[in-house]
C-alpha cells in the first residue's frame, strides 16, 4: 500500500471518524469519513483554475464522462446511470474545482462505479467528436452558420439568472487577476474560442494524482478503496508534478475602494457593496463572516435587514451575505428593486445602518443563536436530492483545495467554544462591523437593468457568425460538412456496453423497503422514535382539502407571509428575532398530494397547511412554543409590512420568468392531466401570475391592503379552527414529549376532521397548447399524457417505458444530436402522468417531432432484454433511494395519505422487476400511441417555428 495514514479524529457530533491519508510518491490525498452510514460515497476532485471564460473546465467535465481507456464506449456515464443502483451520480464544475461524486448502498455497485469514475477522470479519451458534441461546433442551418453544443446551450440557459450576471460582474472587478475573474462554466460568447488542443492541455496539467483529492464516506474500509486507486491510477501515473497543487490566486488588497457599473437582464436598478475578506479555510475568518452575516441579516430585526426592509423602497438583494465558496470570502450588502433615482438613497441607507451598528452592536442572544445553528447544521442528518455524507464531503473539500487543514472542514468545536466566550463582549461584534467600514478592499457596484441584455448578446453572436461565414472557403465548408457527418454517424452507431459492469434485476431485493408504522392517537398525534442524532422535529398539519379552488392562491400567499409578519403582541421584527432565538428552523408550507381512488372515481387532492419547526433535542420546549405561538398568535394587521412582502415576491416573480421558464412550462403541460399539477399551476404557475399582478395593484392603496389583510385573517381562522394532525419525532421519547408540550387552538365544533374532510376531484381541463414567452436564449419543451396511478396493472410497464424511451431514443435525439442540456421521458405515478421534456433546448419544433417519433418507435422496436433490464434498474434506483430518518417518517405518512398500501407497493415493484417487451408495448399502445396529449413550452424567441403552440406572454400575464 502506498497510502500512509497521517491522522485520525473522532467527531462526536457527526458520529464519525475522519481519516487522513497521503501517497508519498505522487502526493495524492485520500480523506475518509468512517461511519455506520449505509450510504457509500466517493468523489475525486481536482483544482480547475482557468484563465479564460471559454468554459474549458466545464467542457472537460463533460468530455471526461464520454469514454476512457478501459471503457471506450461512447457514453459510459449515462450508460452506468442505467447499469447501477447508485442513487446519486454526477459531476460538477465550480469556479475553482471540479468534482466527480457518486453514492450507492451496494458494495459491489460502489466498486463497479469506482473503476469507471477513476478511468474517466484520469484516462479519458477526449475525442474530438465528443468535443464538438459536448462543447461547441459550427453547423449550417438553412444556409446560415450557427453554434451548437451541449455546454454552449447549457450556459445560454444559465445566463438567464440576473444574479449570475451581477456576481460575474463583481468578480471581474473585485477578483481581477485571479481565476474568479472568469466565467468557469463558460460564457457563450467566449466558448467558441476554446480549441480541442487547449482542452487536452488543461486536462494534462489539472487532472493528475498530484492535484487530486479522493474522498469517501460510509461503512467501507478506506484500504479497499486505496487498493483500487493504486492499481488503476497510481501504477500508471507514479510521478509527482512540480510545483505542488494548483491553488487559486489571491486577489491583491486595494489601497482605496472602487466603484463599477454592472448591467444585468431585468427591469430594476440596484446597488451592491462587496468586501474582500480573509481566506475561507481560515476558521477565524470563516466564522467571523458567518457571525457578521447573522448579526446583520439573519432576521427582520437584524440591523441591516431591518434598515433595508423598512426603507420604504426596494428590498434586500438576493446576493446578500457571506460567499465562502471561493478561496477568499466575499461579503455582500445590497438592495434591488430600485428606480434609478433611489440608488443613492439605498447606498446611504446601507452605510448609515452599518455605522450605527458599529456603535450600538447587536444582542448577544442573536450571536448565541447563530453558534447554535452552526452546531445544529453539523448534527442534523439532512435529506434531499444529495446524500447527506456527500454534503459533508463537499463542505470540507475546500480545505484540501485551498491549502487548509482538512480537519477544520469537519470539526470546528474548538473555535466555536472560543467564539462563545468572545461574543459575550459587545465590542467584539462592533469591531467586526468597523472592520467592514474601514476596509479599503471594497467594491461599490451600481446595478443597471438592460431590457436588451439578451438581444445584444444575440446580435454579437450573429455578427461573429456572419463574419465567419463570409470568410469560409470551399475547404472550410467541406470540413464542416465532413465533421457534421462524422459526428452524426458516431451518434447513431449502436453502442456495445459489454465492457461496462452492471447490476441486474435479479441482484436487487424483490420486496420494497417497508414503510414505517405510524400509529395515530385519538387526538390526532403521531409520535415516532428515530435515530435523529439528537434532533427533534415537530409538525402541525391542517387539512384544507375542502377549500374551494378560489382559495388556493390565497393559501399560498398565507403560508408565504405568515412567518414574515407579527405574532401576538410582537411586531414582525420582534417575532422574527424571537423565533430565531428559540429554534434553528421554522417554516409554514402548503403541501398537496394526489390521492389514489377507485379507477372510476378519478384522482382527488389532499391539501394541508403545514407548520414545521426543528431543533436540538434539548430545545423541545422551544420548538413547541414556537409552533404554538405562531399558530395561536398569527396576525395580519401590519399593512406596511404586508405591502413590502407582496411587492418583493411579485418583483422576484417578474424578474425570474426566464430563469423559472422550465417550471412554468412543466406545470402548464401537466396541469390538464393531473389534479395535483393543476393545483400547483394555480398557485405557482402561469395561471398564478394574474393573481399576483392583481394583488400587487391592490397593495398600492390602504383600502386594498385592508382587504388583503382581512382575507388572510379570515383564512387563518378557517385553517386553525380545524382539528390538526401532529407529527413529532426524535430520539427515544422526544416525539411524545414535544407533542405533549404543544398548546394549540381548540377546533371549532363543525370543523372537518382528518378522516372525513372532503377531498376535491377537480374537473378535467382542456389540453394545453401553449408557448410561454419571456426573453431568453433557449427553450424548455414538455408534453404530457394522462395515465393511471401506481395501483394500476399498467403502472410498472409505464415506468419502465419511460426509461426505455430516454435511454434508447430521447437522450440521443435531444442531447447528443439536438444539443439540449437535458431530455427525457418519465412516468410519475404520484401525479398519474407520463411526461417528455427537454431542458435548455436550442430547438422546439424538432424536439416535439422527436417526442412523437419516440412514441411511434416503441410499437415496432426490437426491445432487447439488456435494454429492458437497464430500464428496470433505473426505476429501482428511484424506489430504493435512501432517506434520512425524519424524511422516512414523512414519506411513510404521505404514502398512507395517498392511499398507497404495502400490497400496492409490492405489486408495483414485482411488476417492474418482471416487466417484458410485450407489457411495455401494450402499455404504450393503451395510453400513449395516437392518444391526445398536452403540450407547453417556455420559448425564448417567438420568431422560431412554434409547432402550432399559442403564444402567451409571461410578462403580460404578470401585469
Amino acid at each position: 500500500m502506498t497510502f500512509t495514514k497521517l491522522r485520525t479524529r473522532h467527531i462526536p457530533a457527526m458520529r464519525a471518524e475522519v481519516q487522513e491519508y497521503e501517497d508519498a510518491v505522487t502526493g495524492a490525498r485520500h480523506i475518509h469519513l468512517a461511519s455506520d452510514d449505509p450510504e457509500l460515497v466517493f468523489l475525486v476532485g481536482f483544482p480547475t483554475v482557468p484563465d479564460a471564460s471559454d468554459g474549458r473546465a466545464h467542457i472537460l467535465e463533460h468530455l471526461a464522462l464520454c469514454g476512457s481507456d478501459r471503457y471506450p464506449v461512447r457514453d459510459p456515464f449515462f450508460s452506468m446511470l442505467r447499469r447501477s443502483t447508485a442513487h446519486f451520480m454526477n459531476a460538477m464544475t465550480y469556479s475553482d474545482k471540479t468534482v466527480y461524486p457518486f453514492a450507492s448502498t451496494d458494495k459491489t455497485d460502489f466498486f463497479n462505479l469506482l473503476e469507471v469514475y477513476l478511468d474517466a477522470a484520469f484516462f479519458p479519451r477526449l475525442d474530438y467528436l465528443d468535443f464538438l458534441q459536448e462543447g461547441w461546433r459550427l453547423a449550417v442551418e438553412d444556409g446560415k452558420l450557427a453554434y451548437h453544443g451541449v455546454v454552449f446551450n447549457e450556459m445560454k440557459g444559465a445566463f438567464a439568472d440576473p444574479m449570475r450576471a451581477l456576481d460575474s460582474g463583481i468578480g471581474a472587478s473585485l477578483l481581477k487577476g485571479t481565476t474568479y475573474e472568469y466565467e468557469s462554466g463558460g460564457d457563450p460568447l467566449d466558448i467558441p474560442a476554446l480549441t480541442h488542443a487547449a482542452l487536452k492541455e488543461f486536462h494534462a496539467t489539472h487532472y493528475h494524482p498530484s492535484q487530486a483529492v479522493f474522498m469517501t464516506a460510509g461503512r467501507i474500509d478506506a484500504r479497499e478503496v486505496q487498493a483500487v486507486i493504486e492499481e488503476r491510477v497510481l501504477s500508471r501515473l507514479s510521478n509527482r508534478q512540480s510545483g505542488g497543487r494548483l491553488l487559486p490566486q489571491l486577489a491583491p488588497a486595494w489601497t482605496a475602494p472602487k466603484a463599477v457599473t454592472v448591467n444585468i437582464p431585468g427591469l430594476e436598478h440596484g446597488v451592491q457593496i462587496t468586501w474582500l475578506m480573509g481566506e475561507s479555510v481560515d476558521p477565524e475568518s470563516y466564522y467571523h463572516a458567518q457571525l457578521l452575516e447573522a448579526g446583520l441579516l439573519s432576521n427582520s430585526a437584524a440591523p441591516l435587514a431591518y434598515a433595508m426592509e423598512s426603507a420604504g423602497f426596494g428590498r434586500p438583494s438576493a446576493l446578500n451575505g457571506a460567499d465562502t465558496g471561493i478561496r477568499q470570502i466575499l461579503f455582500h450588502l445590497g438592495m434591488e428593486g430600485l428606480t434609478k433615482e433611489q440608488v443613492g438613497a439605498a447606498r446611504k441607507c446601507i452605510w448609515s445602518a452599518l455605522e450605527k451598528t458599529a456603535k450600538s452592536g447587536v444582542p448577544e442572544s442573536l450571536l448565541q443563536a447563530t453558534l447554535r445553528d452552526i452546531r445544529f447544521g453539523q448534527r442534523e442528518i439532512s435529506g434531499g436530492h444529495m446524500p447527506h455524507a456527500l454534503k459533508q464531503l463537499l463542505r470540507a473539500i475546500p480545505h484540501e483545495m485551498y491549502g487548509g487543514d482538512i480537519m477544520n472542514g469537519f470539526d470546528h468545536e474548538d473555535i466555536l467554544e472560543r467564539l462563545q466566550q468572545r461574543i459575550a463582549d459587545p465590542a467584539f461584534f462592533k469591531g467586526l462591523v468597523q472592520t467592514l467600514l474601514d476596509s479599503p478592499t471594497r467594491l461599490d457596484t451600481t446595478v443597471v437593468p438592460d431590457s436588451e441584455y439578451f438581444s445584444k448578446r444575440e446580435k454579437i453572436e450573429n455578427e461573429r457568425l456572419a463574419q465567419l461565414q463570409a470568410s469560409l472557403d470551399d475547404g472550410d465548408k467541406d470540413r464542416l460538412r465532413s465533421e457534421a457527418a462524422a459526428l452524426l454517424e458516431r451518434q447513431r452507431q449502436p453502442v456495445n456496453n459489454d465492457v461496462l459492469p452492471r447490476i441486474r434485476p435479479q441482484d436487487v431485493s424483490p420486496l420494497p423497503r417497508p414503510a414505517l408504522p405510524l400509529p395515530m392517537t385519538e387526538d390526532g398525534r403521531i409520535t415516532v422514535s428515530i435515530p435523529s442524532n439528537g434532533i427533534a422535529y415537530g409538525r402541525v398539519m391542517y387539512d384544507v382539502s375542502d377549500m374551494p379552488q378560489a382559495d388556493w392562491p390565497w393559501l399560498q400567499l398565507y403560508v408565504d407571509v405568515l412567518s414574515e409578519l407579527g405574532m401576538g403582541d410582537k411586531s414582525y421584527e420582534d417575532a422574527d428575532a424571537w423565533r430565531h432565538d428559540q429554534v434553528p428552523f421554522f417554516d409554514v408550507n402548503l403541501q398537496a398530494m394526489q390521492v389514489q381512488q377507485a379507477s372510476d372515481a378519478g384522482a382527488a387532492l389532499r391539501i394541508d397547511v403545514d407548520f414545521y419547526a426543528k431543533g436540538l433535542s434539548e430545545e423541545k420546549a422551544a420548538i413547541a412554543d414556537v409552533l404554538s405561538q405562531s399558530i395561536r398568535g398569527a396576525r395580519f394587521d401590519e399593512h406596511e409590512r404586508l405591502a413590502f412582502l407582496i411587492d418583493s415576491m411579485v418583483q422576484d416573480m417578474r424578474n425570474g420568468l426566464a430563469e423559472e421558464g422550465d417550471s412554468y412550462a412543466r406545470l402548464a403541460a401537466t396541469a390538464p392531466v393531473s389534479p395535483l399539477r393543476h393545483f400547483d399551476e394555480q398557485i405557482k404557475g402561469a395561471s398564478a401570475l394574474p393573481f399576483y399582478g392583481s394583488l400587487h395593484q391592490k397593495s398600492q392603496t390602504p383600502e386594498g391592503l385592508a382587504e388583503i389583510a382581512g382575507r388572510l385573517a379570515e383564512l387563518h381562522q378557517r385553517i386553525v379552527g380545524r382539528k390538526p394532525v401532529i407529527v413529532a419525532a426524535g430520539i427515544d421519547n422526544d416525539g411524545e414529549q414535544l407533542a405533549a408540550l404543544l398548546d394549540l387552538p381548540e377546533p371549532a365544533a363543525n370543523a372537518p376532521q382528518e378522516k372525513s374532510g372532503s377531498k376535491q376531484t377537480p374537473a378535467p381541463l382542456a389540453l394545453a397548447k401553449a408557448a410561454l414567452h419571456a426573453p431568453a436564449q433557449v427553450n424548455h419543451c414538455f408534453a404530457a399524457w394522462q395515465v393511471p396511478g401506481v395501483g394500476h396493472p399498467d403502472a410498472p410497464a409505464l415506468a419502465v417505458l419511460g426509461e426505455i424511451l430516454t435511454n434508447l431514443v430521447l437522450h440521443q435525439a435531444l442531447r447528443e444530436e439536438g444539443g439540449a442540456y437535458g431530455g427525457q421521458a418519465g412516468y410519475n405515478p404520484s401525479i398519474g402522468a407520463f411526461v417528455m421534456m427537454s431542458y435548455r433546448d436550442p430547438r422546439l419544433a424538432a424536439t416535439y417531432e422527436d417526442f412523437a417519433r419516440a412514441i411511434h418507435w416503441v410499437a415496432n422496436a426490437d426491445l432487447k432484454q439488456e435494454n429492458i433490464e437497464e430500464a428496470i434498474i433505473c426505476v429501482i434506483q428511484d424506489l430504493d433511494k435512501p432517506r434520512s430518518p425524519y424524511a422516512e417518517v414523512i414519506w411513510s405518512l404521505n404514502q398512507r395519505r395517498q392511499g398507497i398500501t404495502e400490497e400496492m407497493r409490492r405489486r408495483y415493484r414485482q411488476g417492474v422487476l418482471h416487466c417484458d417487451a410485450e407489457r411495455i408495448k401494450a402499455a404504450a399502445a393503451a395510453w400513449l400511441q395516437d392518444k391526445p396529449y398536452s403540450r407547453a413550452a417556455f420559448v425564448g424567441n417567438t420568431g422560431q417555428d412554434l409547432s402550432g403552440l399559442d403564444i402567451a406572454d409571461l410578462m403580460a400575464l404578470a401585469g
